[in-house]
């Protein structure tokens, strides 16, 4: 049995039940997809999170209370800040441009937040770190879901496995 045939049932129920959990949840997990743009030569990212896991984050990061409201410049330059220290992607080996933010989306309790990675040639591998909310959360499992030209690949970061690398060819 392939292994990636077990994740995909339990991607569609994470995205499913995080927008309708309470604001006291259990679950620790983020949904992020990198779909490659060949127009843009981008992966546009979609990221989901809870907001009030992320306020808590940002609020250790900065030493200061952090109440999550969209499109706000200084709070999308502390989420920037705190998206590049913990989302690391490493294109052919080597670390890919400064990430784009485009925006956010609030839902209920659920943030979406949008961003670009620049992708400057062909890719042979992807190489990904993702600490999101780890430092706050050590229980945190975020999935990523990667589609690059025809193919398609899903991972499962926790804090005992926060790298993973795969080839392209």
């Amino acid at each position: 049995m392939n292994p990636l045939n077990i994740f995909r049932p339990i991607q569609v129920l994470v995205l499913l039940l995080l927008p309708f959990t309470l604001q006291a949840h259990k679950y620790y997990t983020s949904v992020t997809q990198l779909d490659f743009n060949p127009s843009e030569k981008c992966f546009q990212v979609t990221m989901n999170v809870f907001i009030d896991d992320l306020e808590a984050v940002l609020t250790q990061e900065n030493l200061q209370v952090v109440k999550w409201k969209s499109d706000q410049p200084e709070l999308n330059a502390l989420l920037l800040k705190y998206l590049n220290k913990h989302f690391n992607v490493k294109l052919n080996q080597k670390p890919a441009g400064q990430f784009r933010l485009i925006g956010t989306k609030e839902q209920k309790d659920l943030l979406t937040i949008f961003f670009e990675i620049p992708v400057a040639k062909a890719l042979k591998n992807i190489e990904i770190t993702d600490t999101f909310l780890m430092d706050k959360f050590p229980v945190q499992s975020n999935i990523v879901n990667l589609n690059y030209e025809d193919q398609k690949h899903t991972f499962l970061f926790q804090k005992s496995k926060s790298t993973q690398f795969y080839s392209l060819n």
